[in-house]
């Protein structure tokens, strides 16, 4: 028998927005801001580091954010997102996110404000980990890579990129290397 052709589609992905954008220079202030008035911050995946309270009201950040989605992804939707609450990261040295999901929401999504070099990729775990992890240690490294069959995707995150994805997808941030702070802001959103 003579081979013809081998090829691979992909069924069902994840799929994960990017949007670069240019930070505005009134977003790290008004991060600082909020830190400032709230130092204690919350810890949830947090790992050191500050995380605000859940701020769900509109301001400056969702100005921008809402922005951003009606000059880039909102086109792909048939429904408004909605921003139902966002918070403030800051990671300095050694700090990091635990591996986390977002639950009663749509999509999830990250805007980066400030990112020193090797101050920490965030990373996704495969949402097919358990259910197909035979399959995906079976294949060899290099067609792991090609068919993207990771067990893990590492992003690098710079000043401006905005990352939306799924809520279900595991995802967290690994440690922050420099000697300097990473200001991030998470958002969760409803499909309304």
């Amino acid at each position: 028998m003579t081979v013809l052709q081998t090829s691979f589609q992909g069924l069902f992905p994840s799929l994960l927005h990017k949007v670069q954008t240019n930070v505005d220079k009134r977003i790290e202030p008004f991060c600082l801001q909020i830190q400032q008035e709230n130092p204690t911050g919350v810890f949830f995946s947090n790992q050191g580091g500050w995380q605000s309270l859940a701020i769900n009201k509109n301001s400056l950040i969702t100005d921008i954010l809402y922005n951003i989605f009606e000059n880039s992804i909102s086109k792909l939707y048939k429904q408004k997102l909605k921003i139902i609450y966002y918070w403030i990261n800051i990671n300095g040295h050694n700090n990091s996110n635990i591996m986390h999901n977002h639950p009663r929401c749509d999509l999830s999504g990250v805007y980066y404000v400030k990112v020193p070099k090797n101050s920490g990729h965030i990373y996704f775990r495969n949402p097919h980990d358990f259910v197909a992890n035979a399959e995906l240690f079976s294949y060899n490294d290099q067609a792991r890579q090609d068919l993207k069959q990771e067990i893990n995707t590492f992003i690098q995150p710079k000043d401006g990129l905005l990352l939306l994805f799924p809520a279900y997808l595991q995802h967290g941030v690994m440690v922050n290397q420099s000697n300097e702070k990473r200001i991030s802001i998470a958002f969760n959103i409803k499909l309304i």
